[in-house]
């Protein structure tokens, strides 16, 4: 028989998830091939990369080896390749170290932090939507913390010492639950209060948690 080719485009909770559904599913049929395409040769743990930018966890501890989750699965294939292109016409994902013929493609390819147009955002702001962001967030958090402790002028050290956060869903929640549990081994370290290290949150709708019942969104709330 043809053997068919099933392309799975991204290594995160849905191409994981996908492919490995797909692997069980499918292990006793010899004619499918299932190929897990990825830029990073691992899955990032995105529920937590708040710890990392937090200086909770080590972000390695984020990184789950793709070729490991599936080593014990012959008939799927782990490729560590960036797509720049599906080819509809001769069905075949293009990438840039190379080609993958499909007979299904299945599309993961993740999301990214939206700023909503708001002017500054990107010029100025800091999103946490990958792992890279996280290690930019926690070194800019501490060198604004260092910068703080050493400045005399009180408005100035005011500025360096308060942080904002643009949004109270969950990234934004955990987020500045995360940095309050860190504000007292940051002040020991530079030899602050704690109280002078502000956090401010910032949201659109008068309420926070908004995606929760309302009940339970209050209780954290008051938490």
């Amino acid at each position: 028989m043809t053997q068919t080719n099933i392309v799975v485009i991204g290594g995160g909770f849905g191409g994981l998830y996908t492919t490995k559904h797909l692997a069980k599913k499918l292990k006793k049929n010899k004619d499918v091939k299932i190929t897990l395409i990825d830029k990073h040769p691992y899955m990032t743990m995105m529920t937590s990369l708040h710890e990392v930018a937090a200086d909770r966890v080590d972000p390695s501890a984020l990184k789950y080896d793709l070729q490991r989750l599936f080593s014990r699965r012959k008939h799927v294939d782990v490729v560590t390749d960036e797509v720049t292109k599906i080819d509809q016409k001769s069905k075949k994902v293009i990438g840039k170290n190379g080609e993958y013929p499909y007979d299904y493609a299945v599309l993961a390819i993740g999301s990214q932090p939206n700023d909503f147009g708001t002017p500054g955002v990107k010029e100025y702001g800091f999103t946490l939507g990958s792992l890279d962001d996280a290690d930019r967030l926690r070194n800019h958090i501490d060198l604004m913390v260092h910068l703080g402790a050493q400045e005399r002028d009180p408005e100035r050290r005011k500025q360096f010492l308060n942080f904002v956060i643009v949004g109270t869903g969950f990234t934004g929640t955990e987020m500045a639950g995360e940095l309050n549990s860190w504000k007292p081994e940051l002040a020991k370290r530079y030899n602050l209060h704690p109280d002078e290290i502000k956090i401010t949150m910032m949201e659109m709708a008068p309420t926070v948690m908004n995606m929760l019942d309302r009940a339970d969104a209050d209780k954290l709330k008051n938490t």
